[in-house]
């Protein structure tokens, strides 16, 4: 029984250590089917999703996502939305678009900024009071500074939000821990007897 403590506890702590390395494993190749391959699915990133009032999130649209050269209507709705700025609308020449949106000075909540062009997409970003006063900011989405676009072929991992929790990390040495002590108690145990 202990023997089977042991590995089930090393296997489970070796298991929750390694996740984090899997997680940023290479890019996966394209999926084929019997009718052919599917479609890569659109290359959108938004920078900075919760933003204060007096700063700027970058929408980034990849390669291939508009017609080269095409004008994309933006529209942004939210508290206050004819105040706030957005810059960048034209596609580059090879689809690709980075948009910056600063809201309102005096906007809060939740910025549905809508696409419509050859695709559509909307974009939501979350507003919110921080520590710097609305007479301060300075609405020229220019002075915002430089984003980068998606780099390499496109095959970035989503962005979710998430990082290795500290929790699941520390379940994982304890896991790792436990089986150890299994092992070494086992094996005292033997000598005794």
């Amino acid at each position: 029984m202990l023997k089977k403590l042991a590995v089930i506890s090393l296997t489970a702590g070796a298991l929750v250590l390694m996740a984090p390395s899997v997680a940023t494993a290479a890019p996966i190749e394209s999926i084929t089917t019997e009718s052919g391959s599917y479609a890569e699915p659109p290359r959108v990133k938004v920078d900075d999703p919760i933003i204060d009032i007096c700063e700027v999130s970058t929408i980034v649209f990849g390669a291939g996502f508009f017609l080269p050269s095409e004008q994309v209507a933006v529209s942004v709705s939210g508290l206050n939305a004819d105040d706030s700025s957005v810059s960048g609308n034209t596609a580059a020449a090879d689809g690709s678009l980075v948009l910056t949106f600063r809201p309102p000075s005096d906007g809060e909540g939740s910025y549905a900024v809508a696409f419509t062009g050859s695709r559509s997409y909307t974009a939501t970003i979350t507003v919110s009071h921080g520590h710097d006063a609305a007479v301060n900011c300075d609405h020229d989405p220019a002075v915002a500074g430089t984003e980068l676009p998606l780099t390499g072929d496109g095959m970035e991992l989503a962005l979710t939000g998430g990082t290795v929790s500290p929790w699941i990390l520390g379940g994982g040495a304890l896991a790792l821990a436990a089986g150890g002590a299994f092992v070494v108690a086992g094996a005292a145990r033997r000598k005794r007897a």
